[in-house]
């Protein structure tokens, strides 16, 4: 951890010197429940119906497709756990932060004084479970980010300007 930071920064992530973090957030829960609840439904499926496939194999065959299949569930779960946990969403009081990647990781910042504009849309299940999408359009090629299924994405819109209305009077 750096000296003055309160939130943890892995080794490969650079911070600027005299860049403070704002926040760090992952994406909703439910980007990971979601898919790990239709893990857990297939599993029972599964575990009712297979046997009755797996009855006219021999029982050494059958039990070498329950331990292939168990590892193939325990190995999805375990890549959609960390794909949720290595996704961050960082606003520091200079930029604008996208980390994502287990093994390979791709970071996109965009500075605060290039920010042009910053859109918070969720749909109906956003609205009801508290979540939505950010999105940050920066001048010229910059291009924009998106940070993707946060949670309480109008009180994340309303940090990042409060960010960036104390980036412009800094400047000033």
């Amino acid at each position: 951890m750096r000296k003055g930071h309160s939130i943890p920064i892995s080794s490969e992530f650079v911070i600027l010197p005299n860049e403070k973090v704002i926040f760090r957030v992952h994406p909703h829960w439910l980007v990971l429940a979601v898919p790990e609840a239709c893990l857990g439904i297939l599993t029972g499926l599964l575990s009712k119906y297979l046997p009755i496939v797996l009855e006219t194999m021999t029982p050494n065959f059958a039990g070498k497709i329950w331990v292939v299949l168990a590892g193939a569930f325990i190995f999805v779960g375990v890549v959609i756990f960390l794909d949720w946990l290595c996704t961050n969403y960082y606003l520091t009081d200079l930029r604008l932060i996208d980390k994502r990647g287990i093994i390979g990781q791709r970071i996109v910042s965009i500075s605060l004084g290039n920010v042009q504009d910053v859109t918070c849309r969720f749909g109906i299940w956003g609205r009801i479970l508290g979540f939505g999408n950010i999105e940050i359009e920066s001048a010229g090629t910059y291009g924009k980010i998106i940070f993707e299924f946060i949670p309480r994405p109008e009180d994340i819109q309303e940090r990042i300007e409060k960010a960036l209305s104390n980036f412009h009077h800094r400047k000033h």
